[in-house]
């Protein structure tokens, strides 16, 4: 603090000024009266009237610096305006002993919806749901520093609706009284984002395998349900390269597509088959997207991968049933075609021919021949077509 502003510097002017005045102003008139040649009236007429003067001078001096200290004083409540009452985020003063809230400025009202006058009748418990209390009692029994970060609290408006702020304080006085200044900034929208994160990532976690990826290609994180599926331990998998999940059915063009566009900071997704710890085959449908740092280059990639084994084992079988498919109806429209004209043949000529033995032989031959492409084709319908039927059958009773 400046010495003008100390509240002992006018009395100690006033004192200087008074002893000098005592010391020197008798010797001041008899100067005037040996060396100036006053006349000894006039110097009587100062000597009877030098309190006065005194008097008169000191209070000049002091109407000076009352004024001066008066316009600091303004200039310190319009401080305290400007930084308080017109400050952008809530702020508050309470008593410690009795944890009343004494003043409120405008942000405070607008954010709670109470008026200043309204706030000077609550308590740091108004400010609160009732869950809150025992947590603020504990923090209220605790020491408190001079400056404190409280973090985060939920809080309570007028219109009884809940939100988080972070509440940071520190110690001051106000009206002679020990207090604190409160300032309670709303952060109610990033704590229901980190929420809704936190819930969006749990249900991610239960429903997809996730891991995360460096530039380099060594898995730097994966959640439990990508080590459920491929057996290995998040130990054994972290800071190894995701190359050991991979098998041969992927070719080294398509993981150079793969890599050229995921590093352009492009989105891919397409079925990849990994392979387990114990060697097992499965396949997911992965989702591999660039994660960029603040000057916008990939540093890392996050890959979520749905288990779609069941799906592409269906797939495959319904492949094969269709190349099944495909080859029956080449049997169909050749092989059998030309056993039943031949077939037809012989039953026109029946009557006509001489020797009733020999066409019956023939058509016995051709019948034979008949009955293995029938059989044929039977064994190419029920070479897949009876594994996809009964394994549809025990996945709709194990629903059941």
């Amino acid at each position: 603090m400046k010495l003008s502003e100390k509240d002992w510097f006018i009395p100690l002017i006033y004192l200087v000024l008074g002893f000098f005045w005592i010391a020197l102003s008798d010797k001041l008139l008899f100067y005037l009266e040996r060396v100036a040649v006053v006349p000894a009236t006039l110097i009587y007429l100062i000597g009877s009237l030098k309190g006065v003067i005194y008097v008169a001078i000191t209070a000049v001096l002091l109407y000076y610096l009352i004024r001066r200290r008066t316009k600091s004083l303004l200039l310190i409540k319009n401080d305290f305006e400007r930084l308080f009452e017109n400050n952008p985020n809530p702020m508050w003063i309470y008593e410690l002993s009795t944890y009343k809230i004494l003043l409120a400025n405008r942000a405070a009202s607008y954010q709670y919806g109470h008026s200043p006058s309204e706030f000077k009748n609550l308590t740091l418990y108004d400010l609160r749901p009732s869950s809150e209390h025992a947590k603020l009692d504990h923090s209220l029994r605790t020491e408190y520093s001079k400056f404190g970060d409280s973090g985060e609290w939920m809080h309570l408006n007028r219109s009884g609706e809940l939100f988080y702020v972070n509440v940071f304080s520190h110690q001051t006085e106000y009206e002679g009284m020990k207090c604190r200044l409160v300032t309670a900034i709303n952060v109610n929208k990033k704590v229901m984002a980190e929420v809704e994160r936190e819930n969006i990532q749990k249900s991610l976690d239960k429903a997809a395998l996730v891991s995360i990826t460096g530039t380099d290609g060594r898995i730097q994180e994966v959640n439990d349900l990508f080590c459920e599926v491929s057996g290995f331990s998040k130990a054994e998998l972290v800071g190894q390269p995701v190359k050991m999940l991979e098998t041969d059915y992927h070719d080294e063009a398509f993981w150079e597509g793969v890599n050229e566009q995921i590093s352009k900071g492009e989105l891919w997704r397409g079925d990849v088959q990994y392979k387990t710890k114990a060697g097992d085959l499965f396949w997911v449908d992965m989702i591999i997207s660039p994660i960029k740092n603040h000057s916008g280059e990939v540093y890392k990639y996050m890959s979520v991968n749905y288990d779609i084994t069941e799906r592409k084992a269906l797939e495959i079988n319904q492949q094969a049933l269709l190349d099944d498919f495909a080859d029956y109806a080449f049997q169909t429209s050749h092989k059998l075609r030309g056993p039943l004209s031949s077939m037809l043949g012989l039953i026109s000529i029946f009557k006509k021919y001489e020797d009733p033995g020999y066409l019956i032989d023939k058509m016995k031959e051709t019948s034979e021949r008949m009955d293995l492409v029938i059989r044929e084709m039977n064994d190419s319908l029920s070479r897949n077509a009876f594994t996809l039927i009964t394994t549809k059958r025990n996945k709709d009773k194990n629903r059941i």
